[in-house]
């Protein structure tokens, strides 16, 4: 079969249109996930040990299960008890949950970096835990917690393709209906593809300036 890429120019429509879809998902997914993952954190660094470990239990658990087994689960698995939900929801609760465990990781990480001995001069002035927290820790560690946070939303973007098993209309699934209906699906499938890797390369470029920025503020303390 002779190759014929000007194929794409006819479906490029639903090729955009699963693009958007698949921006969308991996935004609300991030939007969500990130305070998931600060909570996670600053459960991890409280001072009980059931808290603590229980978290680290539940870490575990998730870090340790397909994400698509939890994407069944929310979109398969909950009407068992009664809880219904469309693909999308069920796509960006099931993402969240995933990846709040691994930005919680990368977090707890970047708030051991901070010296303890900050909280106490932090006590010792008079400011609230509150306070200290927003205006003194947090500002600490997003630098160190940056880079890793951007290399984990490409896994996000990346993520979003398993959507498709649950009928979410992203670009995978968007690739797979078109191909499925022009009979060329390598064309369609390396499309899909350059599209994924542009997409990509704007988060690696992020990736790039926020490690200099990190590099930047590191060298300034």
């Amino acid at each position: 079969m002779t190759l014929d890429f000007s194929i794409i120019g006819t479906v490029w429509p639903a090729l955009l249109r699963g693009t958007l879809v698949t921006v969308e998902l991996t935004s609300i997914v991030l939007v969500c996930a990130t305070p998931g993952g600060i909570a996670v954190a600053l459960l991890r660094s409280t001072p009980s040990r059931a808290v603590r470990a229980a978290l680290r239990a539940a870490s575990w658990i998730f870090r340790g299960v397909p994400p698509l087994l939890l994407l069944f689960l929310a979109f398969f698995g909950l009407p068992g008890i009664g809880i219904v939900l469309p693909p999308m929801p069920s796509a960006v609760i099931a993402m969240t949950v995933y990846m709040s465990f691994y930005f919680g990781e990368i977090f707890h990480s970047g708030l051991q970096s901070v010296p303890n001995g900050q909280w106490q001069a932090c006590a010792a002035l008079g400011l609230s835990p509150a306070r200290t927290l927003f205006r003194v820790i947090l500002p600490q560690t997003v630098p160190a917690a940056l880079p890793p946070y951007i290399s984990h939303a490409t896994e996000v973007l990346k993520g979003t393709a398993l959507a498709a098993a649950v009928a979410v209309p992203e670009l995978t699934n968007a690739a797979k209906q078109v191909f499925v209906v022009t009979y060329r699906p390598f064309e369609i499938l390396i499309a899909a593809g350059a599209i994924y890797a542009v997409l990509d390369a704007v988060l690696l470029v992020l990736q790039i300036q926020g490690e200099r920025w990190a590099a930047r503020r590191r060298a300034t303390r």
